[in-house]
């Protein structure tokens, strides 16, 4: 079992990098194509501050975006909330509860919500008409099983609303996970198929979800000291990209983190728009992280996040 889980992964990732280079002139044939893109958009200080490499390495709370299978991970229960400060007025929030059940499960809940803020409205003629506070938001049901100290699965039941003004779409998600530690080496390698669902309609047309495949790695040389992630992004809307980041422990209080994310055929906001950093704090029964992540001439965005455990 645990050699065919390995095998799939390795044949996995294979696949995913076969397409050959995409000419950084070229638009993704599906861009702009799919419903709720905000699911794109990850969750969690420490994540971020990775270079959003997080698939094979997660094993907090926010494993229920980066991999559901990662919850099994939690040794007693957790609640999370992240604040994440976007450009142009926008916010993105988390918050999150987990509690494991007894040695091998873990279930979760929580609600990822994205806000416009105010909005003037104006008719086909450009004149001013009501305020509208447009928004995202997805509802999210997790359960994570581990079968032995190696191997464990994953998954998500996600229910997403989107508002605009007087218009509204709604529709049902899921995310599969899984995730294999080695027990001889330090290191685990992971994957989590994300936003799998069916079109949904808003106002007379109907969406696909951006579906997004995700294959990853962690490396940990100095037990719990370092650790080195990478993972591959196959989005079903754009470009695949790729993912590093590391991280590196002090006297287990402090963490430094770094990480970088290219996009293949070029990053969009410049080559400066992949740099990601920050830092974490560990204090007793709480842990508070920042991450830095530059959006090229939109400029710079920040990400909040707390995790508590019981």
């Amino acid at each position: 079992m645990n050699q065919f889980f390995t095998y799939t992964l390795i044949i996995a990732l294979i696949f995913a990098c076969l397409p050959a280079a995409a000419d950084s002139t070229d638009i993704h044939e599906n861009a702009g194509t799919r419903a709720m893109t905000f699911l794109k958009i990850g969750v969690g200080a420490k994540a971020m501050g990775m270079g959003e490499s997080q698939v094979a390495a997660t094993d907090d709370l926010y494993a229920s975006y980066w991999n559901p299978a990662g919850l099994a991970r939690l040794e007693q229960p957790q609640l999370a909330f992240m604040h994440n400060e976007w450009f142009a007025g926008i916010n993105h929030e988390f918050v999150g509860f987990a509690l494991p059940i007894g040695t091998s499960s873990t279930i979760g809940a929580s609600a990822n919500f994205l806000s416009f803020g105010e909005l003037q409205g104006r008719d086909r003629d450009g004149n001013e008409t009501a305020i509208f506070r447009p928004y995202d938001l997805a509802l999210i049901l997790s359960y994570a099983r581990s079968f032995g100290d190696a191997l464990a699965f994953g998954a998500n039941a996600k229910f997403l609303r989107e508002q605009i003004a007087d218009e509204s779409g709604s529709g049902i998600a899921f995310d599969f996970g899984g995730l294999y530690t080695f027990q001889t080496l330090p290191l685990s390698l992971g994957f989590n198929a994300q936003h799998i669902g069916p079109r949904v309609k808003f106002v007379e047309d109907a969406f696909g979800l951006p579906f997004t495949f995700r294959l990853g790695a962690a490396y940990k040389p100095w037990s719990d000291a370092l650790t080195l992630t990478m993972d591959i992004i196959r989005p079903s809307d754009n470009d695949i990209a790729a993912g590093v980041g590391a991280g590196y422990t002090i006297g287990n209080i402090l963490q430094l983190r770094t990480g970088y994310k290219y996009r293949l055929g070029g990053n969009d906001l410049g080559a400066t728009s992949g740099l990601t950093g920050g830092f974490g704090l560990t204090l007793r029964r709480f842990q508070i992280d920042y991450a830095l992540l530059p959006f090229g001439v939109l400029g710079l965005t920040h990400r909040f996040s707390l995790v508590a455990n019981f």
